[in-house]
């Protein structure tokens, strides 16, 4: 069997979410591989060491371009802050490595496009972070609406709440632009972003509202002309959305919402019926037909299980949480190396994702409606 070498870059939380699913992977299906956790690579060689024995790494380094040049690494997963991703990246493509990349993809959509342009030339596999589509609920879902039981997609309204910037350390690296912090638009709402256009389709224009949260625990938003002229990250926002095949859409994040401690959920409307999920009840969906009988109608609950997209358990209700879901994402990621074919979303669809996040961010600024641009491929 096929053995496919891995390098981390980044042990931090994320590092430790893809380090559990890596091994989770294999072990849930048949790969065609087997995925060697091989290095571990973080700032020190001090704190890369001791991740590497924490999460299982057969060794460490502190020098990711001496790690990314070595002949036995096959995989280069990138998990630093997004202002890395790009010089990481492209050094990775460079030596001929399948990249993974945390998302989001970057917080500069010309950088995304040349991380993108520089995938396809060299034909390496690329795949981006976007982890809840792979919930077994949510693919289901996009199965329905791709059989045509569901009908024409109507209209799409989600949310992405956190109580995060409650007790958030200021000085953290997401706490401003300048360390690589993306805003909730970009860091959760980028998210949502990904689930509606993977079930909805390309979104085409954007109108949306921003703001930034006074430092003092009683206090409320910034006035928003001084957000922006501080160049501060947006810790909530709002925004409309037009999809390319006519839907609309409705869209909110915030890491200020009390109580909401990871809350993904979305409800679509379609015409021939409905759905409702929230990732705090993952496992299970709700769906509505319009075709049922009269003393029928109405929400059922569905709860997945091994029959539905990437489900592991055959008894539902066993559990299908964070790790499982990621270890979706990297099954999908490890087929599409060894059996060549696409796998998403990848470094094109990420650039397509940041460029949404831009043209909200810029509708906060312009207070219009902002055309985002064509999905054309990475040529600009």
């Amino acid at each position: 069997m096929k053995e496919l070498r891995v390098a981390l870059i980044g042990g931090g939380f994320m590092g430790k979410a893809h380090s559990l699913a890596y091994a989770v992977a294999p072990i849930a299906a048949n790969l065609g591989a087997s995925v060697i956790k091989e290095v571990l690579v973080d700032a020190t060689p001090e704190l890369a060491g001791r991740l590497a024995g924490e999460l299982g790494w057969n060794s460490s380094s502190a020098d990711w371009r001496e790690v990314i040049a070595r002949p036995d690494i096959d995989i280069v997963d990138i998990c630093t802050p997004p202002q890395f991703h790009e010089e990481i990246a492209l050094a990775a493509i460079a030596a001929g490595k399948h990249v993974f990349c945390e998302k989001p993809i970057t917080n500069r959509v010309e950088e995304a496009v040349r991380m993108a342009e520089a995938a396809r030339a060299a034909g390496v596999v690329t795949q981006v972070g976007f982890n809840y589509r792979h919930t077994p609920a949510i693919a289901y879902t996009k199965q329905l609406l791709e059989e045509g039981r569901l009908g024409v997609p109507l209209q799409f309204r989600a949310s992405y709440l956190q109580e995060t910037g409650f007790a958030a350390d200021p000085n953290r690296w997401r706490a401003t632009k300048a360390t690589g912090g993306s805003g909730a638009v970009g860091d959760i709402g980028s998210h949502i972003i990904d689930i509606a256009e993977y079930l909805f389709g390309d979104i085409v224009k954007v109108a949306a509202r921003a703001r930034a949260k006074r430092p003092t625990p009683e206090a409320g938003w910034l006035d928003d002309t001084e957000r922006i002229d501080s160049d501060l990250i947006d810790d909530g926002a709002v925004w409309l959305a037009e999809f390319s095949n006519g839907g609309i859409g409705t869209f909110a994040v915030s890491s200020f919402a009390s109580g909401r401690m990871n809350r993904v959920a979305f409800e679509l409307d379609a015409s021939l019926g409905a759905v409702e999920f929230d990732w705090n009840s993952r496992e299970e969906f709700r769906v509505s037909y319009t075709d049922e009988a009269p003393d029928q109608r109405g929400f059922r609950t569905v709860h997945t299980n091994d029959k539905h997209p990437g489900g592991m358990w055959r008894i539902a209700g066993l559990g299908t949480g964070y790790v499982e879901v990621s270890a979706i994402q990297f099954q999908k990621f490890v087929r599409a190396i060894v059996s060549g074919e696409p796998t998403a979303p990848d470094f094109e669809d990420a650039a397509h994702i940041q460029e949404i996040v831009e043209a909200v961010l810029e509708a906060t600024v312009s207070d219009s409606w902002v055309d985002v641009p064509a999905r054309i491929g990475v040529a600009r």
